[in-house]
């Protein structure tokens, strides 16, 4: 089921998609691909790339997700070993505004495709967008991340949602950070412990 197959590159998704222009915006955006481990085991999904990701041409590189690395790494993920993308290719606005639900439809297949490259066994969906789009869905993250999701198709079955890391940031208080902290290290503990018992139940089966 999890077995790394597939008829398209990372690079030729690249070639595909360097000049879409679905959406209005894109026809003058930098498009920020994924990057990362093409044989992860782990993918992260987040919104959409910001200033430092257009700079870069990488996810998650600015503050959230600097965030997202040192959360990673307390629950013992390493950087390295995922694959991070976004849910739209293109930078929203110099705001950063979410993604409208045309904007995360037009790039839906994108994301699926550059999953199937990856063929992850376990996807993080960090934030509304993310969920929403995967999922195809109304969700509210605040009360459904720590989830888990399941669509009965490829390129992934099982998925966990969280807060986006920006969330943390956000904070107005150092009381309000630790509690948002709390709930994201809650999150994260649940992720790995329940990924150990499905890989553990799909090695006895």
């Amino acid at each position: 089921m999890f077995q790394k197959s597939s008829k398209m590159t990372h690079q030729e998704l690249k070639e595909k998609y360097k000049d879409c222009k679905r959406c209005l915006k894109s026809q003058t955006q930098t498009k920020v691909f994924g990057s990362g481990n093409l044989s992860a085991r782990i993918a992260v999904v987040g919104e959409g790339p910001g200033r430092d990701e257009v700079a870069d041409l990488t996810p998650f590189v600015g503050q959230a997700g600097q965030l997202l690395n040192r959360i990673l790494a307390a629950v013992n993920l390493a950087r390295e070993d995922l694959f991070f993308t976004n849910t739209v290719l293109c930078r929203t606005s110099d705001t950063n505004r979410t993604p409208t639900r045309e904007e995360c439809t037009n790039c839906r297949d994108r994301l699926f495709e550059e999953l199937s490259i990856v063929q992850p066994k376990f996807t993080i969906l960090a934030g509304a967008t993310a969920l929403n789009t995967v999922m195809e869905g109304d969700y509210r993250i605040l009360k459904d991340h720590g989830k888990w999701y399941t669509l009965l198709s490829k390129p992934c079955y099982y998925y966990f949602s969280i807060l986006h890391p920006a969330w943390i940031l956000h904070s107005s208080t150092d009381a309000e950070t630790k509690a948002k902290k709390q709930v994201m290290w809650e999150d994260m503990k649940q992720f790995v412990q329940i990924s150990k018992v499905i890989d553990d139940y799909v090695h006895m089966n």
